[in-house]
């Protein structure tokens, strides 16, 4: 599948890696978070991908509302749209993934009821490695 540009995103999906990237090169102004998440669904369900990288190093913070949506909404509702777990990769910047406000909301996250049922995460500072653990995924279902 080529590159979806929807105005600020870029969202691809590359089955040779069974990986759905979507970056933000810019801040989003021109969609809302929850469309940008949204289109990501889409594509997850057209591909059957369940390994996401998101590159969130330009994209800039989420509103707290932004925010509530994801954790309240998104995440919850996933495993009634793909019916197997979500590895999501974040990709972030040095002083994003030691932010206290991000380690916090993280953990909390790690709480739900959702949480290793139907999405699990992990945040990085380098591609490679958030490829790395996409792929220690991957292989852990296959002998799993």
């Amino acid at each position: 599948m080529s590159p979806a540009f929807l105005d600020a995103i870029a969202l691809t999906h590359r089955p040779d890696l069974d990986v759905l990237f979507l970056r933000w090169p810019q801040p989003v102004y021109a969609m809302t978070p929850r469309e940008v998440y949204m289109q990501v669904l889409e594509l997850a369900q057209q591909t059957n991908a369940r390994y996401w990288l998101f590159d969130i190093r330009s994209r800039g913070p989420l509103s707290e509302t932004d925010m509530e949506w994801v954790k309240q909404v998104f995440y919850p509702a996933l495993h009634g749209q793909i019916d197997r777990i979500i590895y999501v990769a974040y990709l972030m910047t040095p002083g994003h993934a030691e932010d206290a406000a991000t380690i916090a909301h993280a953990s909390e996250l790690r709480q739900k009821e959702w949480y290793g049922q139907s999405v699990d995460f992990e945040g990085f500072t380098s591609e490679v490695d958030a490829l790395l653990w996409l792929k220690r995924c991957q292989l852990a279902e296959v002998v799993g």
